[in-house]
């Protein structure tokens, strides 16, 4: 039997936010460590409210596609579809470390592959060739990796754990509603990563018909000779599609 040891991450109300693994603790080097967010101990590491200021948020951004070429300019003589392409939490590349932690925009580290690929997403999806204005959305808007303290991938319940902290605790979920109750798109494309996109999916299934999964732009299959985009189309006429339901409230799964 194999025994692993973790401490646990708190909030400055000292809820229990995530725990990471003893090793990763240990990987965790001094003088990178930014004390105006982090204060790490031997037995907990306290994670300060001004990690989750508005400057540390990547929240939602949009572009205009049409075949190959990606403009944040809107053509006013151009009639764009409209999709809504629904990620789940900012990754390591929409930071810029070396200027304290400034936010870039959703897909920073996977631009070119979406821009190269989203016409032939949407020309799968659709079965014809239109321009669109496409909104890059993160339900949870910071970086629930904590890539900027550990300088290095950490296990994935770490960062799910976190990552459910912001959906139900911080209260996303109900600003993920209020987006969607006020904004209507003709395409709502669920591209976040596995562990997520059930969650994602049954409150979408609160709130609109029709919606497609795809695989997350930044995977291999983005980027291979025959892109292979993973689409799933789903009618929700109920909630049966989902891995399981959700309470109003759930804890973490581990």
């Amino acid at each position: 039997m194999k025994t692993i040891k973790t401490i646990p991450v708190y909030n400055l109300k000292s809820q229990k936010l995530t725990s990471i693994y003893v090793a990763d603790l240990k990987a965790i080097k001094e003088e990178t460590i930014d004390t105006n967010f982090f204060d790490v101990q031997d037995e907990f590491i306290i994670i300060k409210n001004k990690f989750f200021k508005s400057e540390h948020l990547v929240r939602y951004k949009k572009c205009y596609i049409q075949m190959q070429e990606l403009s944040f300019e809107r053509d006013p003589n151009v009639n764009y579809k409209k999709v809504l392409f629904i990620l789940e939490s900012p990754h390591r590349h929409e930071y810029n470390y070396d200027k304290g932690f400034q936010t870039k925009m959703p897909l920073s580290g996977s631009l070119n592959t979406f821009r190269t690929s989203f016409n032939q997403l949407m020309t799968e999806i659709t079965e014809e060739d239109s321009a669109y204005e496409v909104t890059l959305y993160n339900p949870v808007p910071y970086q629930t990796s904590l890539h900027y303290l550990f300088r290095k991938s950490v296990q994935e319940r770490t960062r799910f754990n976190f990552w459910l902290h912001g959906w139900w605790n911080m209260k996303y979920h109900r600003d993920f509603d209020q987006y969607l109750e006020r904004n209507a798109f003709d395409y709502y494309i669920n591209a976040s990563t596995r562990a997520y996109k059930s969650i994602i999916s049954f409150k979408l299934s609160t709130l609109i018909a029709t919606e497609y999964q795809v695989y997350h732009p930044g995977s291999g299959f983005w980027n291979r000779k025959e892109v292979n985009f993973g689409i799933k189309k789903i009618i929700h006429l109920d909630d049966s599609h989902c891995m399981f339901n959700l309470p109003e409230k759930e804890e973490a799964l581990w």
